[in-house]
């Protein structure tokens, strides 16, 4: 067969068209039929054909369940985790209910969830000044502005795919210890303990956890791991007096500030990534 010979799918047996040839591992599949898989399925070319015409028949009765869900809790807020609380359930989806008949997310029972984590990804961009040549040049010490993205890892027991991703901020979140850092932490953990059955607050100590313990050694508690995993009343009066937790009453946050040690760009009483005290 030429390169350019009409090619047929082998899940409906229509005729391909030029560009719309997506390869199996053993066969070919038309972008129509393509369009029906899961989003979260991610090898489709190491698929064989006969796998493929499971899994569609698989996302055609997922159709049927998604018309009986019906969600008592949403989470997040780029993309959106719905959970069905009476059926033991849960969706994730971009797009509110209602709209779901194109996109066919897939109805998860929520003991399929083997694993939810919360990652924070850094990144540390350099702030120069300009000379009196109108020329870039480093602070002394150099000066740097810190982004996070915060997102969900779901890993699940399912025959199709093994985990779902989702980014939690639409936005690079700046500085730690901002109002917007806690806001998805905390949706962060919220929807670890709504998919895990874990208490949010255990949740959150998890994921601060190293910098909390960092943070006890510079300002001098001291305080062992196994303490730090025991005494939850005092964790909570030193992680509001570090700014780990925001504070209702709290109208603004804190004024940005330069640490003149390392040049770590923070918003709370001590340098986040040094620990020096702010002048």
């Amino acid at each position: 067969m030429g390169l350019f010979d009409k090619k047929y799918c082998d899940i409906c047996g229509e005729k391909i068209s030029l560009l719309g040839n997506r390869k199996l591992e053993d066969g070919n599949m038309c972008k129509d039929c393509a369009h029906k898989i899961s989003p979260f399925m991610t090898d489709r070319r190491r698929t064989s054909v006969a796998d493929m015409k499971e899994h569609l028949a698989y996302r055609e009765a997922n159709k049927a369940k998604l018309r009986a869900f019906s969600p008592t809790l949403t989470l997040g807020e780029r993309e959106k985790v719905y959970i069905d609380g009476n059926a033991g359930t849960f969706v994730v989806s971009s797009r509110s209910p209602g709209n779901w008949d194109n996109e066919n997310p897939d109805v998860l029972s929520l003991g399929d969830v083997t694993q939810c984590t919360l990652d924070i990804d850094e990144d540390r961009d350099e702030i120069y000044r300009q000379d009196a040549d109108g020329n870039n040049v480093s602070y002394n010490p150099k000066r740097y502005k810190y982004t996070y993205d915060f997102r969900i890892k779901i890993l699940v027991n399912n025959r199709w795919f093994d985990d779902i991703d989702l980014r939690l901020n639409s936005f690079d979140v700046e500085g730690m210890g901002t109002a917007e850092y806690h806001k998805y932490e905390r949706m962060g953990n919220e929807i670890r303990a709504a998919l895990t059955g874990a208490p949010t607050a255990q949740a959150g100590f998890a994921q601060a956890g190293f910098m909390a313990q960092q943070n006890f050694r510079q300002q001098g508690y001291a305080q062992q791991p196994q303490n730090f995993q025991q005494q939850g009343y005092v964790q909570q009066q030193n992680f509001r007096q570090q700014g780990y937790a925001q504070q209702p009453q709290q109208a603004a946050a804190p004024a940005q500030w330069f640490c003149p040690n390392c040049g770590a760009q923070n918003a709370s009483k001590f340098c986040q990534n040094c620990g020096t005290p702010r002048p």
